[in-house]
């Protein structure tokens, strides 16, 4: 099988938050070891994948994370290394991400509404997480300006109202995301669990969107929009277990262990390539310096 160009790690599934809407594997199961950890790094990197995404769960629990990005960027030139994302919830000490932030192309962090109570529903688990993730992000804004910041928020029927507020909480411009991008929630996993008193119809999510693009336009960010009719075939994630996950029209479907799929040459049929570059591509773009997105 040849791996798509961009590929999201799922290494771990605990967390330190229980969001309702999460679509990422369930907390009990079982972290990747560092050793499978690093030996996917190396194969990412052997069939010259773009970019990955560390996700989870949330990755900064991860003891050899460290270990992990600084594989995945490698000793070469950066041209020739995949760009490295990191998808946090923003709850790790700063002295934590210190560790990590050098290595990374582009961080992406949760806001889901200008509400506090709306946000606590949703990021449950740790009452100031909303201040924590402000925290980070004028960190990274002001120390690690390489470091490029997305923004993600995911839409639900708790958050109707204060989802297109979430750039009120940024003050100053310069602490503002390169993208903003708002989320369709996913029905799978806890997300499955929850649907029928959390999701959002199309016409009531894209209602939440036409107010997000005109608060974006009027801060001068870059907006993207996910929607669950374009999942198939974007995503290629690779799972705590080291099983591969895709998405096709019944929904999640796990194919298998990673390696033995590269060495038996099945399921590349199932990513369709430029979904999955679109996806990344749009999300985190190359941005020079002093550029702005579009």
């Amino acid at each position: 099988m040849r791996l798509p160009s961009f590929v999201d790690l799922r290494p771990i599934g605990r967390c330190n938050l229980s969001c309702p809407f999460c679509f990422g594997p369930r907390h009990e199961v079982p972290s990747m070891s560092r050793e499978d950890a690093l030996r996917i790094s190396a194969r990412l990197r052997q069939e010259e994948v773009r970019g990955v995404v560390i996700s989870g769960g949330e990755p900064t629990l991860l003891p050899y994370l460290e270990d992990l990005v600084g594989d995945l960027r490698g000793s070469g030139p950066e041209s020739s290394s995949p760009r490295v994302v990191l998808s946090t919830n923003g709850l790790a000490p700063l002295r934590s991400m210190e560790r990590v932030l050098p290595a990374l192309s582009w961080i992406a962090l949760p806001l889901e509404s200008a509400d506090e109570d709306e946000h606590r529903a949703l990021r449950t688990g740790v009452a100031p997480h909303r201040d924590k993730v402000l925290g980070l992000l004028r960190e990274v804004r002001k120390n690690h300006r390489k470091v490029r910041v997305k923004l993600g928020t995911v839409v639900t029927r708790l958050n109707v109202s204060g989802a297109s507020r979430v750039l009120d909480l940024i003050e100053e411009d310069l602490w503002l995301p390169d993208v903003w991008k708002i989320y369709q929630m996913s029905e799978t996993n806890y997300g499955a669990d929850n649907k029928d008193w959390l999701s959002l119809d199309d016409n009531e999510f894209d209602e939440v969107v036409d107010r997000c693009r005109s608060a974006a336009e009027e801060r001068g960010v870059a907006l993207r929009v996910y929607r669950n009719s374009t999942r198939k075939g974007s995503y290629f994630f690779v799972d705590p277990d080291c099983e591969v996950v895709v998405v096709d029209e019944h929904g999640e479907r796990r194919l298998g262990n990673f390696f033995s799929l590269l060495a038996d040459g099945n399921g590349s049929d199932l990513i369709l390539p430029s979904r999955n570059v679109e996806n990344f591509v749009t999300t985190y773009p190359t941005i020079r310096e002093g550029e702005r997105v579009r």
